[in-house]
């Protein structure tokens, strides 16, 4: 179980909420999947979650697992598509199967894992972080306004 503390709201239902990975399911909220799978994926890949949860909050402006409003089925101008924002052009070895644009744009899970999973090989070809992630922003190893951005990232939550 996850406890999720987050101190944006007001109820102290949301302020101390324990999020059971048992009762999280494609049908729940997509705040809540992001949260659990971040968490899953995070660990999973040894990626510090702050920045897991950076990238999602940069690409897409996920703020947390009582972000209500959020949507993950967003698509980027330069064709970059879901949670984390993945090319899907480059996407084929951090996916398990065959998929579609749109199961990789829709599905939080395989989008997921599949930026956990490209975050930890670009973190073990670099050596570097900030490195790691202006790789993932832009294709190729820099410091850029991106991998500072996710680097000094602080969830709320």
């Amino acid at each position: 179980m996850v406890t999720a503390w987050f101190y944006g709201f007001t109820t102290s239902q949301e302020k101390n909420y324990v999020i059971d990975p048992g009762t999280i399911t494609e049908t729940s909220p997509p705040c809540l999947q992001m949260f659990y799978l971040i968490e899953k994926y995070a660990e999973e890949y040894n990626i510090p979650r702050n920045y897991a949860f950076g990238i999602a909050n940069t690409e897409t402006g996920y703020k947390g697992p009582f972000h209500w409003g959020y949507t993950q089925s967003l698509v980027s101008s330069a064709g970059a598509v879901g949670a984390m924002q993945i090319m899907p052009q480059y996407a084929h070895p951090y996916v398990d199967g065959d998929f579609t644009r749109e199961q990789l744009r829709d599905d939080i899970e395989m989008n997921v894992k599949a930026s956990m999973r490209i975050l930890r090989k670009l973190h073990d070809k670099h050596g570097d972080w900030k490195l790691a992630f202006g790789a993932y922003n832009t294709g190729r190893p820099c410091v850029n306004g991106y991998a500072v951005k996710v680097a000094n990232y602080r969830p709320e939550f």
